[in-house]
């Protein structure tokens, strides 16, 4: 398979993959991609879902991956997580400076789904326990906050005896947060976590993400379909093409933080968004 440059917009460093290869880990990255391939089948049934895909994550950095339907950007997700066990995954991929496996098993790494998947028989407090409750005699070190500051935290302080089923789509995906930041991790991966909740809500949840996200040390990645999601909350937005699967642009994205919702509404966040539209569309 024929790896595919990482195409970049002139606010960003020149930099091909034939360039990016040979260079040493930088242990500041979160996440390092270099030439990811990823394969689902095998032999005449295998479906190329990922090719030559660059990537760096860094520090306390927010990147979307926005994409059509179909072009990989969950199966690279999962892949990052060290959750790809029936597919072919080649290429160079150091997350925290570890392999996939190792970051997920390290706890350092969070993941929130688009469903809250929470476990219905525990209790709110018990689902963000459940990683501790996981990592309990792993030699894991103890988180700075409980999880009931873990709740506080994402605005349900005295919610921790209630059950998901008396909790909102709104407050359920507050819980999946919680519990995805109960260990600290300095990676959290997030999977159209918002994509079925009102618009309302929606818009909520991006200013609260960003409020609590300012008091981790966490880099973010964050797959949408939202256009406007990607382009409030990130610093970089990573515009995939499809068939396979391949970076096609990334741009930046230099708002000033904090970021308040009216934003949303300037000359200057239409045009990245119209920018980000018209590159989905030519890479189709």
């Amino acid at each position: 398979m024929s790896s595919q440059p990482l195409s970049t917009t002139s606010t960003l460093p020149s930099a091909s993959s034939s360039t990016l290869a040979p260079d040493p880990v930088v242990e500041a990255d979160r996440v390092r991609l270099r030439d990811v391939c990823i394969v689902h089948g095998r032999g005449d049934t295998a479906v190329v879902a990922v090719e030559g895909v660059d990537l760096e994550v860094r520090p306390r950095e927010i990147v979307s991956i926005v994409g059509h339907s179909g072009c990989g950007k969950s199966t690279l997700l999962r892949a990052i997580a060290g959750l790809q066990p029936h597919a072919s995954v080649q290429g160079r991929l150091e997350i925290l400076g570890m392999t996939p496996d190792d970051a997920r098993r390290s706890g350092r790494l969070g993941m929130v789904f688009q469903d809250a998947v929470l476990a219905p028989w525990r209790t709110v407090e018990a689902n963000v326990r459940l990683p501790l409750d996981v990592a309990r005699g792993r030699g894991r070190r103890k988180p700075a906050r409980t999880p009931a500051e873990q709740l506080e935290l994402v605005g349900l302080k005295g919610y921790g005896k209630r059950y998901p089923k008396q909790l909102s789509g709104g407050q359920r995906q507050r819980v999946a947060l919680a519990r995805a930041l109960a260990m600290e991790p300095q990676l959290l991966l997030m999977d159209e976590p918002f994509g079925a909740l009102d618009e309302i809500t929606r818009d909520e949840m991006h200013t609260e993400l960003l409020r609590i996200w300012g008091t981790t040390d966490a880099s973010i990645v964050l797959i949408t379909h939202s256009i406007q999601e990607a382009v409030f909350l990130s610093d970089r937005i990573v515009v995939m093409a499809a068939h396979p699967g391949r970076v096609a642009e990334v741009v930046t994205v230099d708002f000033p933080r904090p970021r308040r919702i009216d934003l949303k509404d300037t000359p200057e966040f239409a045009q990245i968004a119209h920018r980000i539209r018209t590159s989905l569309e030519e890479n189709r």
